[in-house]
């Protein structure tokens, strides 16, 4: 009797499995390659003039010189001026009390596209920096995690050093992507011992694995995702006053998200003020300060805040401008960080890609030629 066939479809499946396998592995290469063409999102322009853009306040254009010889351009809004206000000494109209937010924008655009924000805060007797990444607005460079750690330790030396401000008057102030900058400043900073006077995060997230994770749940984020701002491992290290900003419809980073980074900082700051969260119950992601029912409630709570750092300050007796503020522009783990791991993880699975394929096509050899007579043991 003749043995039955054997049923094509176990091998046909795993066939297709196979193939689809491959197809997954190969659309995951330039998913890693390209990820910090994902993540960021620079608008490049010709040179931003703060006189070209209506501010209510006195806007003066300010440089900083940055690690790799890059000069990194920005704003500086002055409380309790007007627009038309002239000035000449920029110390002198920093007084020496009133608080200073340094601002950290997200991934997309440049400082023109938060001129909104900058007047709000300033409107709140507190002077604002913003200071573009590289590879923002007029700013030569690459974006990258690294990159803007080293851009934020600027901005901070060139705020306590140039501008002679004591770190108990600055505000380190993070808006989405720029929540992670924000974070790690603040974090490093106390570890070192340099207490800023507060940190305010707004719209941003535990780390930004979390965030791909929840928008690619089929990608496996945590194995590519050579970019992670974990803030949720920084933010512990953090002994300044806390205050968390979300949208309670946030798209983008969803709540829960954020609601892991404010679970994660430390309850009272060492001073012994709780850390602080308003959630913006209309809000998305990017219309924090647009929602009319909401604005009210909210810039009561910053004010607050801010108002609590300029009395802390008053009472600080730090000399301003101290050496023991200034920061490396770079950190023992970034030096031993090897250069990109982006290409080495494409290459990986386009080589395990190469490897299934090549497995595939030995095992199909190794059934065909099973199936035939070996010449070796025929009779003549």
């Amino acid at each position: 009797m003749d043995n039955p066939k054997p049923k094509p479809f176990p091998g046909l499946t795993r066939k297709v499995l196979s193939l689809l396998v491959r197809l997954y592995l190969l659309c995951l290469a330039p998913l890693a390659f390209f990820q910090r063409t994902l993540i960021y999102h620079p608008s490049r322009c010709r040179p931003l003039i703060a006189s070209e853009y209506e501010f209510s306040q006195a806007v003066v254009n300010v440089t900083v010189r940055a690690s790799e010889g890059l000069v990194l351009h920005g704003w500086l809004a002055l409380s309790g001026t007007s627009h038309n206000s002239p000035v000449t000494d920029i110390n002198q109209s920093l007084g020496s009390t009133v608080p200073v937010v340094l601002y950290f924008s997200g991934n997309a655009g440049n400082r023109s596209m938060r001129s909104h924000p900058m007047s709000i805060l300033a409107g709140m007797h507190a002077h604002v920096l913003l200071i573009d990444y590289r590879g923002y607005g007029e700013n030569l460079g690459r974006p990258g995690e690294r990159e803007f750690a080293k851009d934020a330790r600027a901005v901070w030396n060139y705020a306590t050093g140039e501008l002679k401000i004591s770190p108990k008057r600055i505000v380190i102030y993070g808006e989405s992507l720029g929540g992670g900058v924000a974070t790690r400043l603040a974090s490093e900073l106390c570890l070192e011992g340099i207490e800023p006077g507060g940190l305010i995060v707004q719209s941003t997230f535990s780390s930004l694995v979390a965030v791909g994770e929840a928008h690619f749940p089929i990608v496996p984020v945590s194995l590519l995702l050579v970019e992670r701002y974990p803030s949720d491992d920084r933010i512990p290290h953090v002994t300044c006053p806390i205050l968390q900003i979300h949208g309670a419809r946030d798209s983008v980073v969803p709540f829960e998200i954020g609601q892991r980074l404010f679970d994660a900082a430390p309850a009272k700051s060492s001073s012994g003020q709780p850390k602080r969260q308003f959630i913006v119950p209309r809000a998305d992601h990017n219309d924090i300060f647009d929602s009319n029912a909401d604005r009210k409630p909210l810039f009561d709570e910053l004010k607050s805040f801010l108002d609590d750092v300029h009395d802390r300050a008053k009472e600080s007796a730090e000399i301003p401008g101290s050496k023991n503020n200034q920061l490396p522009l770079t950190t023992k783990d970034e030096e031993r960080v090897p250069s990109d791991w982006t290409i080495i993880i494409s290459l990986m699975l386009v080589v395990i890609a190469l490897v299934i394929w090549r497995a595939e096509r030995v095992r199909t050899g190794k059934l065909k030629s099973g199936g035939q007579n070996d010449p070796s043991t025929t009779s003549p």
